[in-house]
């Protein structure tokens, strides 16, 4: 589905606020709601935007009004746009994501995002915790889930977890992961 978890949004809210980041990827944006969260606790909803977003959806049949929150909009596969982008970003975003790729694409795109998150930035991921069978929804195939990262497969990949399903403020019928990852401080 082109939305994901609401349980995220406090958690992404506060990153935002803490990090205030300059330029913003939203990889696999579906409805926009990453972009809407930035205009709204960076930007303030007030123009002039002081923060450039980008977003990449694969699916062009999402487009709606939230997508004009952005100042580009790709629509491409993720893989293909990471091949081809060569910014660096204070904040990399793969909101409800991960999850539609087999493992080993996961795996690169993760390592790809990763890449492209400035030195004093962050990538934010945000998935089910569990697995949770999806197919193609509303005409996309590519919503189908193919993989599953839990806050404990992430953390091996190095992320920190900031709340998982174990979270004592999520619902048990909402198991969502928001890890966050740094590149390591230069010596």
């Amino acid at each position: 589905m082109p939305i994901g978890s609401y349980m995220a949004i406090p958690t992404l809210a506060t990153e935002l606020i803490h990090q205030q980041p300059k330029t913003v990827l939203d990889l696999g944006m579906g409805f926009g709601m990453m972009g809407v969260a930035v205009r709204q606790w960076l930007d303030l909803g007030v123009h002039p935007w002081k923060t450039h977003v980008s977003g990449v959806e694969v699916w062009a049949s999402y487009r709606n009004p939230a997508w004009d929150l952005y100042d580009v909009v790709f629509v491409r596969d993720i893989r293909e746009h990471l091949q081809l982008d060569q910014q660096s970003y204070d904040m990399v975003l793969i909101g409800d994501v991960i999850e539609h790729f087999e493992d080993t694409d996961a795996e690169l795109v993760l390592r790809a995002a990763m890449n492209l998150v400035g030195p004093r930035g962050s990538l934010l991921v945000i998935t089910p915790d569990a697995a949770m069978e999806q197919g193609a929804a509303h005409g996309n195939p590519y919503e189908c889930h193919r993989s599953v990262w839990t806050a404990e497969r992430l953390r091996q990949s190095g992320f920190d977890i900031l709340i998982d399903a174990n979270h004592p403020q999520l619902p048990p019928a909402v198991p969502t992961v928001v890890a966050r990852w740094k590149p390591s401080e230069p010596n």
